[in-house]
Parts: C-alpha cells; structure tokens; sequence
C-alpha cells in the first residue's frame, strides 16, 4: 500500500489520532523544505540541456548542436587541425582525447574553458572512460587504470595494474569497471573513494579470449566476444551467458554500450556484423547490402545501425539480421560515426558541414553541423578579471587640495615625498611558460627487415621562456601495439615500429608528434605524417575482395524481398507483453533528485494503442507518456528506486510492466568521508521560521497524542 492510501485511510478514521497524525507529517515535511531547499536550484542547473557535442576532426574542433534547430550553437577550438577527436560529456563537463597526438582535455560546459590537461600515449591504446562523476585513464599497452580528478585530470589514489597489456575496458551504468586482459581474465572493479583505489568485485578465466576481445557494457555487468577463441560470455548481469560462434582472428569493433538481449559488433575485414541476441550468436554479411567495411555500430530503438566505412551511408538491421530500414545517406567528409546521446541518434561526419538526426520513429532530418559565420572560441583563453568597482568617498572625510600635477616643463608631478605603487604592464604569470610546438618536423625511413621498420623524426628547438630539457617523441599508426615512443634531449630520435602481425610495413601511415618539455611544464606538439611505401622488391598488394565489393551492385532484390517480406501484421493486441526491455537506461548524476529515463520500446509497445506511465514503484510515483516515447523524466527518493514503464489495455481491463531496472539517489554529500560536513542551507530569513514552524507541528502532535491517551484511560 502506497504512502498515500496510508495517509488517506487515517485521516477518514476521523478524531484525535488522525489530527495527531497529520500534524507530525507537516511539521516532517516543512523540517525537511527548511533543511533541503537549497537543492532544489542546484538541481534545475544541472538537469541536460538537450544539446550535443560533435566532433570535427577535421579542423579540431568540438561543435555544440542543438538538434530543435539543426543548427550549431558553439564551436571550440580544442586541438590542431588533422586529429582524431573522442567526446566524453557528463556533470557539466566535456572530456576530449584526441588519439593522434594522446592530449586528453576536460572543459568546464559552464565557462567554456579548459580546466585541465594530461599526456596519454598516442594511438589506439588510450580510452578515456567516464562514469558517475569519475574519469579513468586505461593504457591498454601498459595494463595500467588511472583515476583522475575530473576537473584537472590529476592523478587521484593508486593506479591499477593488470600486470601485463589488456585487449579492453569498459564502465557500466552503475559505474563498475571491467577489463579483460591478453590472457583471458575477465575483471571487475569498484573505486572506493574513502581508500582512493581500486577493489576486485569478480574475477574469472574465459577460455578462448584473447589479445583481440572486447566489451560491450550494459545497465550491469558486460558481453564480452571473443572472436579470436570463438567464446561470448556475458558476465555480471543477472542473466549469464555462455555461448560459442565461428573464430576469427581479424579485428573487431563493438557498440560503446547496448541493451542487454541485442549487442552487436563489426569485423571490417570480412564485412560482416556479429550481433548476439538473446542466447544466439549471428552472422550478417553486410558487404552484400553495400557495406564492404562495417564501422562502429549503435543501437537505437531496437534496431542496429552500422556505418559503412567509404561507402557514404549507414546501414540499418533488425534484430534478425535483416535489413531494417533505408539506408541513411551521407555526403562529403570523412567516414560517418554514430553518437548517441540524450535518446537521439546522430550520424557524425567528420569534416562536412551537415550530419544526420533520425526521429525516434526512424525519419532523418539533416543537421547544419559547421557554420563559418559562427565564431571558434579558444577554450584557453583568459577569463575577464573581476574588478570591483571603487568605494564610495566618505563624506566626513577633510577633502585635502590636489598636489601639483606638475609645471608644464616636464618636471613630474609633487608626490609629497611619497613614491606611488607601481602597476604592472601586465598580470604576474602563474607558473612557467610553457614552450612552443617544435617546428619543421620531418620524417624519414633509416632501415626496414621483416620485424621492424626504423625512422629518424628531425625537428627545431622551439621559443621557450625556460631551458628546455628535452623532448618527447611519439608515433602511433595501425601497427601492433598501436604507439612507440622515445625521449630525448636532441632535436633528432629514431623510433622503431614492429612489422609482424600487420601489414604496415608495406603501406601504413605514421603519424608523429614531438613536444619539448621544461623543468615545470610540457609544450604544444609539432606534428607529421609519414606514409609507409612497400619495398622496392616487393609488389603493391593486391586490392582486397572488400573493395571490389564496391563497384559490384548488389544482389537483385527481388528474391530477397520476396523472402523477407512477413504478411501483413495481425491487429495489435490488448496489451503488449510483460516484461519487456523497454528502459534502457537513465542520465543524470547520482545526486540528482530527477533522472531522465531512456527508452527504446519494442515495437507492441509502441503501437500499443492504450495509455503508458513511467512508474516508480518503490515509491509510487507515475508520469503519463506516449507509449513510444523515447524520454521521460521521474523522480527519486533517497537510496534504491525501481522504475518500470507501464501499459494500460484501452478497455481498461489489464496492465502489464516492463522489465523493471533500479536506479539510485545519494543524498550523503560527503561520500562517508571522515571530517566531512554536509552542505546546508545557510540560516536566513526564512529558514528559522520554517524550522520553528515544524518543531511547533511536531510538538503539536505530541500533546495531540497524550491527550488521545488519556481520553482512552477516563473510559
């Protein structure tokens, strides 16, 4: 029985009890109004503003677009032209890696500027992993996590070690981080903030993963696809999964997150799309639909979407494996990329100056992502200082008559003996300066063999107010490994790049940064490219099957239409069916009082043509939405909430639930930390009355009950 069917159902007892009842309530809730009205502001601040950062690689920059309008809102210029833009945003702040060159910024979305920094190694063994208010830094070459402070990216506590390099690593809604390694092990682990590391929630060994497994998260726990040892395991999410498909040692590219019944996955070599639904492993040869190189995908509203690298679209599939949808064309710009974010799905492209929104009912409409005319602000910039203005002149105060502002023969003004303070030219600098990008970067091969290619990177010594103590040098590409690097105090390095278990040495790109350091401070980098000819004894490669695949249309349709092309479909039932994955999720931080609910419903669920609620149904909270809304907003008590949706029969003769999935409310600001004071509202005004005023009800209630008792005893 819900809180109010209690209160309802004592207040119609009538009499003393009742009155005693209701006067401690209200004096509770004005006591907790007087204590928490100070929240109520904070939360509105932080609620999501519906707008979305895409990136410009291009150009490096980081784009705001508001999808109401199509058009872009703010452009930031994050990084130097030709880079390789990742975006992570939550809690008001934005969190850029660029893979290129490995600089990773967090920018403050309130004041538009860069409130920290910090240096990972280039190329693809980097991830920046956002969950919860915390920001890890997993090396993956180096097996290491670091915990960094999300407004400065300094280091914060112990750094994890998996003690030797992992294939990859993830964080779920709940914030729990799994990784698995070379060898197999499947990890999960929980920040504890009082001890400022890490602790191992579970551990196991998966036969069969390998160097080339990866993760998708989920609400909870993780599917992990082993394609190099044929093995999917799902782990951690209350429905366990221990499946086996066909083995493939090629590379794969899995969804950043997905529901938990339809993960999928790309292998690009094979043009193929993994997708485990349910318990069952399949197959899609996307090459056949046009996609001779599948990106990474996306799921949105049961369907999943996969970028064709090269081929100018995004291909849609359904939870068979078949086509679900038109395909989502594009123009100009590099490959398309997926960005999910606030219930929309967005098709990025890199470099052109539209992309692509689709509706929840999968219409797509067109976004202006690039406007020249809207000007690039520099995230580095110094804010306005605060002058405050001059205090009023005292009116008792002796007005003094002026010195002599000076003789007119250049003699300087009479200052009575006194020297005036001297104002600088220019604000006092805080810390070093830190040294200019390095210029004239070149790159040239020194020696090859089969296991290693060697390049000698030459550059200049960069202006710098401090002596320079030496330089960092960097290359990434699709090599094994993915980076090298070398320090050295010259202006000249070599570095050496492995050959085996790729095809680089005989026609990869290398990409090269080189940045000076100081005593105090590490400079901008200078960059290059250099492009990786085959030996001269050796002949170009043969075009693979994939790009051939291009210039050959596809098959007819007609017999694949004619085999995929289900009757019509029967009237919609009364109800559409319990249970199913109907939430997929919720955004808002862990202190925020509304959360917004993701949704994705099946399709009964959104043609179900009777009414449909968000519940809480911990606490019996219930908002009205379209049965296919894709968003709604509900609001959290203190501790667990369970939240469901619910559909209503339009005759009013039945209701069934969707899966439920729990989402929590921490109220206790200081993490359990020792020495911590919470935040309250400041004493003011109002806030004694407020504070009386409930004691006075409590009191009130009090006295209520003795005389109820005392009634009772004179019968």
């Amino acid at each position: 029985m819900s809180w109010w069917h209690r209160i309802r159902r004592i207040i119609s007892g009538g009499g003393r009890e009742s009155a005693s009842f209701v006067a401690a309530l209200l004096g509770v809730l004005v006591l907790a109004g007087a204590a928490l009205g100070q929240g109520i502001s904070r939360t509105s601040v932080a609620v999501s503003d519906g707008l979305t950062w895409l990136g410009d690689d291009q150009r490096g920059e980081v784009v705001q677009v508001n999808p109401v309008s199509g058009r872009p809102q703010t452009r930031l210029q994050v990084s130097g032209p030709d880079s390789q833009l990742e975006i992570a945003q939550e809690d008001g702040r934005l969190i850029v890696l660029n893979r290129r060159t490995g600089e990773i910024t967090v920018i403050d979305l309130a004041t538009l500027l860069a409130s920290g920094r910090r240096q990972a190694p280039p190329g693809a063994s980097s991830k920046v992993l956002v969950a919860n208010g915390m920001v890890f830094v997993v090396d993956r070459a180096a097996g290491t996590v670091h915990t960094a402070d999300p407004l400065t990216l300094a280091d914060v506590g112990q750094t994890w070690q998996a003690g030797q390099p992992l294939a990859d690593a993830v964080v779920d809604e709940r914030g729990v981080l799994w990784l698995v390694d070379h060898g197999g092990t499947l990890r999960s682990l929980d920040w504890s903030d009082g001890d400022e590391r890490f602790e191992e929630r579970s551990q196991r060994q998966v036969t069969g993963a390998g160097p080339r497994t990866v993760l998708v998260p989920h609400d909870q726990g993780v599917t992990l696809i082993g394609l190099d040892g044929g093995v999917v395991v799902r782990d951690g999410t209350g429905e366990d999964v221990d499946s086996s498909t066909d083995r493939s040692d090629a590379e794969v590219i899995a969804a950043q997150t997905s529901p938990l019944d339809l993960v999928p996955a790309s292998v690009p070599s094979s043009s193929t799309v993994v997708l485990v639904v349910g318990r069952e492993v399949l197959r899609v040869d996307v090459g056949a639909m046009g996609c001779p190189k599948p990106g990474r995908p996306a799921v949105f509203r049961d369907k999943v979407y996969v970028p064709c690298k090269g081929s100018g679209k995004v291909v849609i599939l359904d939870r068979g494996g078949s086509r679900g949808g038109d395909d989502v064309r594009t123009s100009g710009g590099a490959d398309p990329e997926l960005v999910f974010d606030d219930g929309r799905l967005f098709v990025n492209v890199p470099g052109s100056s539209t992309g692509v929104l689709v509706d929840p009912d999968g219409a797509t409409r067109s976004l202006t992502i690039r406007s020249p005319e809207l000007p690039v602000k520099d995230p580095d910039r110094s804010p306005p200082p605060s002058v405050p203005p001059p205090p009023p002149p005292n009116p008792n105060e002796p007005q003094k008559p002026p010195r002599n502002p000076g003789n007119g023969n250049g003699t300087p003004p009479d200052t009575g003996g006194s020297t005036p303070p001297s104002v600088p030219s220019t604000p006092p600098s805080v810390g070093g300066t830190a040294p200019g990008a390095p210029a004239g970067v070149t790159v040239r091969e020194k020696s090859r063999n089969a296991s290693a290619l060697v390049v000698t990177v030459s550059w200049s010594a960069p202006q710098s107010a401090e002596p320079i103590v030496g330089y960092t040098v960097a290359g990434s590409g699709s090599f094994s490994g993915g980076s090298v690097s070398a320090q050295t105090a010259a202006t000249s390095a070599d570095l050496s790049v492995p050959c085996a278990g790729t095809t680089f040495c005989s026609g990869g790109r290398l990409d090269v940064t080189v940045r000076a350091s100081t005593a105090s401070t590490a400079g901008a980098s200078g960059m290059a490219a250099f492009t990786v000819t085959p030996p001269p004894n050796n002949p170009p490669p043969n075009n693979p099957p994939p790009v051939t695949t291009t210039t050959t249309p596809p098959p007819p349709p007609p017999p694949v239409t004619t085999t995929t092309t289900p009757p019509p479909p029967p009237p919609p039932p009364p109800l559409p069916s319990a249970g199913a994955g109907v939430i997929t999720g919720f955004t808002g931080g862990v202190r925020m009082p509304t959360r917004t609910v993701n949704m994705a419903p099946p399709a009964d669920w959104a043609s179900h043509n009777g009414r449909c609620e968000v519940v809480n149904t911990t606490w019996d909270y219930a908002v009205g939405i379209a049965c296919n809304a894709t968003t709604a907003r509900i609001s959290l008590e203190e501790g667990p909430n369970r939240i469901v949706v619910r559909a209503y029969a339009a005759s009013g003769g039945g209701q069934v639930d969707s899966a439920g999935k729990n989402v929590s409310l921490l109220i206790d600001e200081c993490g359990g930390k020792p020495g911590c004071i919470p935040k309250v509202a400041p004493a003011g005004v109002e806030t004694a009355p407020m504070g009386v005023g409930g004691l006075g009800l409590l009191a009130c209630a009090f006295l209520l009950r003795i005389g109820v008792r005392r009634g009772d005893e004179d019968k």
